[in-house]
């Protein structure tokens, strides 16, 4: 059967999905001088999108186990410049300038008017709640949204996806996943969903569609 005849829902990642591109917000604070993003960058990439949910500081945060502060406590001489690009109180920060994808949030209401039902599964810590929840504008948007802060589980645990199949009532194969980070992606797939990597929205927007026939 083609995946646009058995897939009953969407879910969406929100940073890098829902949201601008990562990658800009970041260049665009960075311009600014304010932040080396050569030298954070990586750290960055390498502690946050990693393919596993284990014990890092980033890990414990992203399940709510640690604020912020904590978490930025525990990074040496990276701590200053991870503070100015994450931290809610920084005027230079990934919550005070990240912003929609009018494109991908086309692409929501658009399956939802087809008759998909719609949900979230995001890594995100609690201080980043409140802007998610404006990005994502969820309320009557979203069937399911599951933040790893709330649920206490991270991507690319399966456990995290089994909370978004159950508030969904659906099985894996039955959705079509959206993520920017490609280890997401993968383990979306090992557990039988369709899944699109955002690399590009355009690109991924277009695929998104053509699965979904509308």
């Amino acid at each position: 059967m083609p995946p646009s005849e058995s897939i009953k829902a969407v879910v969406f990642d929100v940073g890098g999905v829902l949201t601008s591109p990562l990658r800009e917000t970041f260049e665009k604070i960075s311009a600014g001088g304010v932040v080396d993003l050569a030298k954070v960058g990586p750290q960055f990439r390498d502690t946050f999108m990693v393919g596993h949910d284990g014990d890092l500081p980033s890990h414990r945060l992203e399940r709510g186990e640690i604020t912020i502060d904590e978490f930025v406590a525990t990074l040496g001489e990276a701590r200053d410049a991870v503070w100015t690009l994450m931290h809610p109180e920084s005027p230079h920060s990934l919550f005070t300038h990240v912003t929609p994808h009018a494109g991908m949030h086309g692409l929501v209401d658009d399956a939802r008017r087809a008759g998909y039902k719609t949900g979230i599964v995001s890594n995100i810590f609690t201080e980043y709640i409140p802007r998610w929840d404006q990005i994502t504008n969820h309320v009557g948007r979203f069937d399911s949204v599951v933040y790893s802060c709330s649920v206490g589980v991270r991507k690319p645990n399966k456990a995290i996806f089994d909370i978004a199949l159950a508030e969904l009532a659906l099985q894996a194969h039955e959705v079509l996943f959206i993520d920017d980070t490609i280890d997401m992606v993968a383990a979306a797939r090992n557990y039988g969903f369709v899944a699109v990597e955002v690399a590009d929205h355009a690109t991924a927007i277009a695929e998104a569609r053509s699965i979904l026939a509308i």
